[in-house]
């Protein structure tokens, strides 16, 4: 499946390390700290297609907090980052994938809604910075979401790939659907925080796969699983 392949992009949070424990821990800790009343289920609804400084701009007007948006992020950027450097982890299976990619120069492309600070800060403690080519995050984009395609089409721009050639691999459906609608493949990832089912994303990805483990890129014959 993957034999023409030309370029990758990858999400970080919950498809390329384990890390969505990191935010539901910092989410509970702030509410808890502020003394903020919102049930977890209904913040994830409410901030599951933001980007980083979108999520702190949420944050900000609803609880009519005295911080500014750029406060708050470095309150949760302050938080996390010792979580980021010491304790975020690649899925089973990345690196060897990243190895198999790279060796075959393949163009890698990383598109988070993350800040890029805890981005440059994970990659570098799995030792895996070198390996890509683009480091984009949807606050870079127009549309500072993953639901549309704008932060897709940029990695593309940037990488050189025309987007047809690129694979797609995420874990949440709405990130699934802004990749398609830049003319992408997509592979899903499953991860126990995003909670997305197979069923639910059978028109969006070519594959759901549980992790990395197996997963090469073959010249004869596409992919293996």
């Amino acid at each position: 499946m993957l034999d023409s392949i030309k370029g990758v992009i990858f999400d970080l949070d919950g498809t390329l390390v384990d890390s969505m424990w990191v935010w539901v821990k910092i989410d509970m800790d702030f509410i808890k700290e502020r003394n903020l009343t919102i049930p977890h289920e209904e913040l994830m609804k409410d901030v599951a297609h933001c980007s980083f400084s979108q999520t702190a701009e949420y944050f900000r007007t609803r609880f009519g907090m005295t911080e500014s948006t750029e406060e708050i992020m470095e309150i949760w950027n302050k938080m996390a980052e010792k979580e980021y450097g010491t304790n975020v982890f690649l899925k089973p299976g990345a690196k060897d994938f990243l190895d198999d990619l790279k060796k075959r120069g393949i163009k890698l492309a990383l598109a988070t809604s993350n800040s890029r600070h805890l981005l440059t800060t994970c990659l570098s403690a799995n030792g895996i910075t070198e390996y890509f080519d683009v480091l984009v995050t949807t606050d870079e984009s127009t549309a500072r979401t993953k639901s549309e395609p704008d932060v897709f089409l940029l990695a593309a721009e940037r990488m050189g790939v025309d987007p047809k050639d690129i694979f797609v691999f995420e874990d949440v459906s709405h990130s699934m659907v802004g990749a398609k609608k830049a003319g992408m493949r997509v592979i899903g990832i499953k991860d126990k925080y995003s909670a997305t089912r197979e069923e639910d994303v059978e028109d969006l990805c070519e594959l759901f796969i549980e992790d990395f483990t197996g997963f090469s890129v073959k010249e004869e014959t596409g992919a293996s699983v």
